[in-house]
């Protein structure tokens, strides 16, 4: 796809506005958002005034969905290990729920449990 650098630049400062919001809900874009913003930088540098984006964007590995976090994530965000993450979720300690065989645990309830262990 052949973008004007104008809009390439538009597109990635949108998208790192996206990243600025995300962050505030202890969330983060998916990896395939992260180089869509990168190429977008790219192009918005680039000389010709119009480039060509990658098709070849990988696909990312699930990770966010709404206000939910998936194990990763969480683990990450904490500090421990995905099955501390899950006996967590199991024991009701942070509110989850579960959706095609992954754990979804609340973004809100992962900030309260930072708080709470600060």
């Amino acid at each position: 796809m052949s973008i004007t650098a104008d809009d390439a630049a538009f597109l990635s400062a949108a998208l790192r506005q996206l990243t600025r919001i995300l962050d505030t809900r202890y969330q983060r874009p998916t990896p395939r958002v992260l180089e869509l913003e990168a190429q977008l930088s790219a192009a918005a540098r680039s000389v010709s005034g119009t480039t060509e984006l990658s098709a070849a964007v990988p696909v990312p590995r699930w990770r966010v969905t709404d206000d939910a976090l998936d194990v990763a994530t969480v683990a990450e965000q904490l500090g421990c290990s995905h099955e501390n993450v899950r006996a967590l979720c199991r024991r009701g300690t942070l509110p989850a729920r579960r959706q095609s065989g992954r754990w979804l645990i609340d973004a809100q309830a992962v900030a309260d449990y930072l708080e709470r262990k600060a």
